[in-house]
């Protein structure tokens, strides 16, 4: 049954008959299942209060939704034995100071202590609506008050003395369905009848609810949102509590100056522009700004600003800016910012940022100037200095200084570090790779927990007694050294550099295989450079020691001040006013210790 109620006011120089209607439809009836439903409760002694919502959300099928500062579920509480509606159980629960409304599958609990009426004036003009927003019991005035005409969604908020004025198309014949919504207030409607037509229209405005996640809150009390977001578009927000109206289409200059009057910040529209800047509930289909795009909720399809986007809830499609964009939702799409892209959900698609790409969550593909940084990387991430992933499921990272992964990831190419739990393919780094696993390393210095790391002292065909450091992987390592040598009346020192393959290891027996690039100098000029071929067997003394020796072939360009032999076996040698360039043959014998 729908409750009937009619108000006359009059005012000076102005009669006219309101009527506050709350009308039962068939369509309304129907929205009304989950509160008009039958129940039984059995009689609880000291049950905490969430335990006994989760059971009755679980029976009706339906969700709460409310702000979690209202209610105290961990609170102790006894309920005697009930029969009746869900509403009146909720009473029994929660006291008769809380609203209860229904949307899709949310029953929404809002603290609604107080009642609103209203006073309303009609002036000379049709088309002005004037009013005093008041409390029902009091009387007194209540401000900042949402003041909505419901088919037109022309709205005000009162000021400090509760008053409000709009002005609104009407037709002749036309129905006037006011809304008025207040923080702590119950939702009250009101009907202002023509004096022929007598029917009711039916509102063309699809609505929505949203469950308050304090999203919105956070985007409003950010250094962006204190500056651009007015009081009085907060204030819609907090009186609406989460329900939102679709539109086709709206124009701002500025968040406050929009075609849809202060209810914009409630509107979800399918295109909208935004001169300077907005503030919206959300878009499905294009919005473009001169400066900024703030939404509440969801982005769909394409949004571009000048300076920066800000949304509250997930972006499907495209998003772009000249410098920021800030998702607290999911991206999924792709996302380029000139300068910073932060995404607080995960990323299914790609963000592109000339300087820096963050994502609290999961990312796909991020290509960042200098700097990336996920909780999860799962395809890619490429960026001039470095990249950062908390964890990692197979990731490719690149990067111009370091990569760092406690996860998982293929392949890692760094120009100094990479760091990573396990590499299933390969790491490459101009200094150093360090991971619990990874078979083929290719750096100077590979710390790998279940690989090679050894120290050997040997000598080679050229009489260059060394010094060598091996680290690696199971496949591949890399090895650096340093050696000195006498050479008649000169003192050449060498430094090694070079990689390495396990060509197989057993128990007591092994061979590798290397490849190392030496330079050898006197430190006043005298410069030799030389590559080695090794083939290296090896044969184990017990634990760690080991006897390593096998040939090789290398290849000298000497200083063009060199007067000294060849060393090894010469295969081919050739002499030029630079220098000479040698091919040569010969033997590395070594004693190695393995960590």
């Amino acid at each position: 049954m729908g409750l009937l109620i009619i108000v006359m006011i009059f005012k000076f120089r102005v009669f006219f008959l309101l009527l506050i209607i709350c009308l039962a439809s068939p369509k309304i009836v129907s929205a009304q299942d989950f509160l008009l439903n039958q129940m039984n409760y059995v009689a609880s002694n000291q049950i905490p209060l969430g335990d006994i919502m989760d059971e009755l959300s679980k029976e009706q099928g339906f969700y709460f939704s409310y702000q979690s500062s209202l209610i105290n579920l961990n609170e102790p509480i006894t309920v005697p034995s009930y029969e009746g509606q869900v509403e009146g159980f909720l009473r029994v629960l929660l006291g008769e100071d809380y609203e209860f409304k229904e949307h899709d599958k949310y029953v929404i609990i809002k603290y609604a202590p107080g009642k609103l009426d209203i006073d309303l004036e009609k002036g000379n003009n049709s088309s002005i609506l004037r009013g005093k927003v008041k409390d029902f019991h009091s009387g007194e005035s209540v401000p900042f008050a949402s003041v909505y005409e419901k088919n037109t969604l022309v709205s005000a908020l009162s000021d400090e003395n509760g008053d409000f004025e709009f002005k609104f198309k009407k037709q002749p014949n036309d129905l006037i369905w006011l809304g008025i919504s207040k923080e702590a207030y119950r939702d009250t409607s009101f009907v202002i009848l023509p004096t022929v037509d007598v029917g009711l229209r039916e509102n063309p405005n699809k609505l929505r609810f949203y469950p308050e996640n304090g999203v919105a809150e956070a985007m409003e009390n950010s250094a962006l949102g204190r500056l651009l977001i007015g009081f009085r578009q907060r204030v819609q927000r907090l009186n609406f509590g989460g329900f939102f109206v679709e539109s086709p289409m709206q124009v701002s200059l500025t968040p406050g100056l929009s075609s849809q009057g202060i209810f914009n910040s409630q509107m979800i529209n399918n295109f909208s522009l935004n001169i300077l800047g907005g503030y919206t509930a959300g878009v499905e289909g294009l919005e473009v700004a001169g400066i900024f795009n703030i939404n509440q909720k969801d982005v769909k399809a394409f949004q571009v600003a000048g300076i920066f986007n800000m949304t509250g809830g997930d972006v499907e499609g495209f998003q772009a800016s000249g410098i920021h964009n800030f998702v607290y939702g999911n991206v999924s799409g792709f996302q380029v910012g000139g300068i910073y892209n932060h995404v607080k959900g995960d990323v299914n698609g790609g963000q592109v940022a000339g300087i820096y790409n963050f994502t609290d969550g999961s990312s796909e593909i991020q290509i960042g100037g200098l700097l990336n940084r996920t909780a999860q990387a799962n395809v890619l991430q490429i960026a001039g200095l470095s990249n950062h992933a908390n964890t990692s499921t197979g990731a490719f990272q690149i990067a111009g200084l370091n990569n760092y992964s406690e996860g998982e990831v293929s392949f890692q190419i760094a120009g100094l570090v990479n760091m990573a739990e396990n590499v299933t393919g390969a790491q490459f780094s101009g200094l150093i790779n360090i991971a619990k696993s990874s078979d083929y390393p290719i750096g100077l210095i590979n710390l790998i927990e279940d690989g090679q790391k050894s120290l050997s002292v040997g000598i080679d065909e050229t009489g260059l007694g060394q010094i060598i450091f091996r680290s690696g992987g199971r496949k591949l390592y890399g090895l650096i050294g340093t050696g000195i040598m006498e050479q008649s009346e000169k003192t050449m020192y060498g430094f090694d550099f070079g990689l390495g393959l396990h060509v197989y290891k057993k128990e007591k027996t092994g061979m590798d295989f290397e490849f190392v690039n030496r330079q050898t100098t006197d430190f006043s000029g005298l410069t030799n450079n030389s590559s080695f071929f090794r083939l290296i067997p090896g044969y184990k003394l017990g634990d760690h020691f080991s006897l390593v020796a096998g040939p090789s072939v290398g290849f000298t360009v000497f200083d063009k001040n060199w007067t000294y032999p060849s060393p090894g076996y010469v295969l081919a040698e050739k002499a030029t006013s630079n220098g000479k360039y040698t091919l040569h043959a010969g033997f590395y014998a070594g004693v190695q210790y393995e960590f």
